[in-house]
């Protein structure tokens, strides 16, 4: 918002008048839509009040998106969404690790045509501040307290001319002696007579010891110019979880059991070792081309314990070793007027080894590839961009001897519309497959209490998944925004838990095909600002519906909603929100609901040009451990399960961050960050 004022002088024939003007404002856009995008520029106070790119499109309030607390970015309606810094991929530690006042905008993008984005349905990429040499340093620090975990991340940046290098390190370690759970299983259990044994078994943590922590470093290198963007980054990761305790007891009704106490264990370590590359190549006559290769290397050693008195022993072991390589290949021409073409190869392969000792012994090996090929196709028309995606699949899954070949298409259509830079609407198709894990395909049977066992399927295939979208976006102003969605979800020809019950016990196996999974939700959202930006309300309601079909057979239904209000106070920010009690599935292979508890939380931050300093306050109407309930029905096995952890109980949770800059404008950010992990083959 720019003030000016002016003074105008006007001569007759004998003398010269003055006279003074009023003010004039001019005011910026600083949102705006259309078919292909959003943009949103964030102002000074906005970026100053902000820790990391996540917490920016927070304190932003932008209508389609919403920020968890784990720094990742979603859409207003929970979908995924991928995150690029000037075009190049970043993950939610290169959002920790960004110089936040080198944002100028932020933009949106659903199903977008530029081929750097490498065809995501949903984007968000930053654009930053141009230089021409320099770097920064900046330190990370996020600590809570009552449950006590810290967050250690420090960024090293140097660049000179269109060769930038990150150097990244990262420390996390929790610390909780408040973990468990409250369980109330009931078995009905067929008896050899005809008859059926029901009762109860309900197990409580008396004392518990968790601990956990994950270490890493990065080395990222970049190179950016108008023809070629490439980026190559060796990443190095340790997650050790060495205790996992809980001493309990254990009550049966009717008491047909005798009482018990019981001790359980649990050590994991996970050391990875990644590479990950984004190679874009602008070719002459409208064409490009963009590879992206990664490899993952994963060792995983786990071992747990279960002693309940009255019963043997129960040990089990399990050591993995895990190769991940993917590769995709996209060549994209633009035809102007008539559109964008983008056409990929694309190819994965996974190799697990994992190693069972304990309850069962065995060498497992899976090996799953797939390679698939498709195309992109879109247009703009006027006001309108339609996107059409298609292509198919092929899958060789081998576990041990055995060996499957399925191929399957998938296929995705998008419509969207904007006009007058106010006002965008789409909706969008999905139709894809899911693999299934090579850890769900093992026939192995794991004793894990004296009355459960579980097992896998190695004839498992991959199910079929259909999505549907609804967005519409209405930016009135600078200080209003307001967006509604509506989303369904189904999943076909599923594979899903199932117990199989006997006169002694209940084994937990995976079936397929399984009833069907859908799951849908609709909402609106919106953000108020008043007082030249300083005050700003936000909030959004909706409802969840949800159907799990066999062999659980059950409906559900539930609102939630949040509000929040923000003050900006010089230096200073304030934050009050409320979050109201939610439901959710637990993933579509299980029949568990979570009931989740409300939340609130005051947050109080400080700037200057170098430091920001936060403190959040959260539920401190709350003392007890008691997080989430979680309920599962079936034929032969039901559970009621209370989590016991910090998620629920009043917490404090501090923050800072301290960055100095140097140099003369830097060219462009794109901090590393872990570049993930791969999955473990060991039955869970």
């Amino acid at each position: 918002m720019c003030y000016v004022s002016a003074t105008a002088q006007t001569e007759t024939h004998d003398t010269i008048k003055t006279q003074n003007l009023d003010e004039v404002v001019v005011e910026a856009q600083l949102q705006r839509t259309d078919a292909q995008k959003s943009t949103y520029i964030p102002t000074t106070k906005q970026k100053n009040a902000s820790q990391s790119g996540a917490d920016l499109i927070d304190q932003m309030g932008i209508p389609q998106l919403k920020a968890t607390l784990g720094n990742s970015i979603e859409t207003n309606s929970g979908k995924p969404v991928a995150v690029f810094i000037d075009f190049i991929p970043a993950s939610e530690n290169d959002l920790k690790a960004m110089r936040m006042s080198d944002v100028k905008k932020v933009e949106y993008y659903e199903y977008p045509s530029d081929p750097r984005l490498q065809g995501n349905p949903y984007v968000v990429n930053y654009i930053m501040a141009k230089y021409e040499y320099g770097g920064y340093v900046k330190g990370f620090d996020h600590t809570n307290l009552l449950s006590y975990s810290e967050q250690l991340l420090g960024n090293v940046r140097l660049q000179y001319k269109k060769m930038t290098y990150d150097l990244m390190g990262y420390g996390w370690g929790m610390t909780n002696d408040h973990y468990g759970s409250e369980l109330t299983e009931t078995y009905r259990l067929p008896q050899p007579d005809g008859s059926v044994k029901e009762f109860d078994r309900y197990s409580n943590t008396t004392s518990s010891k968790e601990r956990r922590q994950q270490y890493f470093a990065a080395f990222k290198a970049t190179y950016n110019s108008d023809k070629i963007q490439a980026s190559s980054q060796i990443n190095g990761s340790i997650n050790r979880k060495p205790h996992s305790d809980r001493n309990g007891e254990v009550v049966y009704s009717p008491a047909d059991f005798s009482s018990s106490e019981y001790a359980s264990t649990l050590r994991n370590t996970s050391k990875f070792i990644s590479y990950s590359g984004y190679y874009f190549f602008s070719l002459p006559k409208n064409n490009s081309v963009t590879f992206t290769p990664s490899y993952i290397y994963s060792h995983t050693d786990q071992n747990s314990s279960y002693i309940e008195n009255g019963y043997a022993a129960i040990l089990n072991g399990a050591s993995d070793n895990t190769n991940q390589l993917k590769g995709n290949l996209k060549f994209n021409h633009d035809f102007g007027k008539y559109g964008n073409m983008l056409g990929f190869l694309r190819g994965s392969y996974e190799y697990n080894r994992t190693r069972y000792t304990g309850t069962a012994t065995s060498l497992d090996k899976a090996k799953s590839t797939r390679f698939g090929i498709g195309a992109n196709y879109n247009i703009t028309v006027g006001n309108f961009y339609g996107t059409t995606r298609f292509g198919w699949d092929w899958d060789r899954l081998q576990f041990g001897d055995m060996t499957d070949r399925p191929s399957s298409p998938w296929f995705d259509l998008s419509l969207q519309c904007g006009f007058k830079e106010k006002h965008s609407v789409s909706a969008t198709f999905h139709y894809s497959t899911w693999q299934p894990s090579p850890s769900f395909k093992s026939d192995n049977i794991i004793q894990s209490t004296p009355l459960m066992r579980y097992t896998g399927n190695p004839n498992l295939v991959p199910s079929k998944s259909y999505d549907i979208d609804f967005r519409y976006t209405w930016l009135p102003g600078n200080n209003y925004s307001f967006s509604a969605f509506a989303w369904a979800w189904i999943v076909d020809d599923r594979y899903a838990y199932d117990y199989e019950a006997t006169s002694t016990g209940i084994l937990r196996t995976i079936r397929q095909p399984m009833g069907s999974f859908a799951q849908g939700k609709y909402g609106i959202n919106g953000t108020l600002r008043f007082l030249d930006r300083k005050l700003m309300f936000a909030g959004q309601v909706g409802q969840l519906l949800n159907h799990n079909g066999k062999p659980y057979g059950i409906n559900h239904s539930y609102i939630d909603w949040y509000a929040r209000v923000r003050y900006y106070l010089g230096n200073w920010n304030f934050t009050a929100t409320y979050i109201s009690d939610n439901g959710s599935a637990d993933g579509c292979m299980n029949g568990i609901w979570n009931y989740g508890k409300s939340d609130w939380y005051i947050t109080i931050g400080w700037y200057n040009s170098d430091w920001n300093v936060r403190a959040d306050f959260i539920d401190f109407t709350r003392w007890n451990w008691r997080s989430a309930k979680q309920v599962m029905r079936s034929k032969y096995y039901d559970t009621t399960e209370i989590m016991l952890n910090g998620q629920s109980h009043a917490l404090i949770q501090l923050s800072a961050t301290y960055t100095f800059g140097f140099g003369k404008k830097v060219s462009r950010d794109n901090e590393p960050g872990v570049s993930g992990t791969a999955s473990s083959g060991i039955l869970q």
